[in-house]
């Protein structure tokens, strides 16, 4: 009957070495990994973004352009494919802010400065021009 006892139950316990232990956790550790990759074929994708799907977009317009400039530059790579998607900025209307009431301000010489910025840019269409009109009017914040 002793014979057919496993051996912890005699009070022998089996000891592994570390490097048999180590073999065994990355031995697991690579199967599960080899089954949570996907089985997707990507040799047929290029570099670059991949169009996106306009349904739940923003701005669907831009959506739908840039679709379609990714489309456009998909052979290209590197710099080439860098100017052939970066365009100029959009010249969507844009409406300034309106200017706050410096009379509530926590700081009052900052608030005047913004308003100030505010007036010298409101002339400025697109939200890019604005924000560098904007940061050319403003003074330096201190650290």
């Amino acid at each position: 009957m002793k014979a057919f006892l496993p051996l912890y139950l005699e009070g022998k316990h089996m000891k592994f070495p570390l490097s048999v232990l180590l073999a065994a956790v990355t031995a697991a550790v690579f199967a599960t990994t080899a089954t949570a990759m996907p089985s997707v074929d990507a040799s047929g994708k290029g570099p670059g973004p991949y169009p996106m799907d306009c349904a739940k977009a923003k701005d669907k317009a831009r959506c739908e352009s840039r679709n379609k400039d990714i489309a456009a530059c998909k052979d290209k790579i590197g710099d080439e494919w860098r100017e052939c998607m970066h365009l100029p900025a959009s010249t969507a209307k844009f409406t300034p802010p309106k200017p706050r009431d410096c009379a509530k301000a926590r700081n009052k010489e900052i608030c005047e400065a913004h308003t100030k910025a505010l007036e010298a840019c409101k002339d400025r269409t697109t939200r890019i021009e604005h924000r560098k009109c904007m940061a050319g009017q403003l003074p330096p914040r201190a650290p």
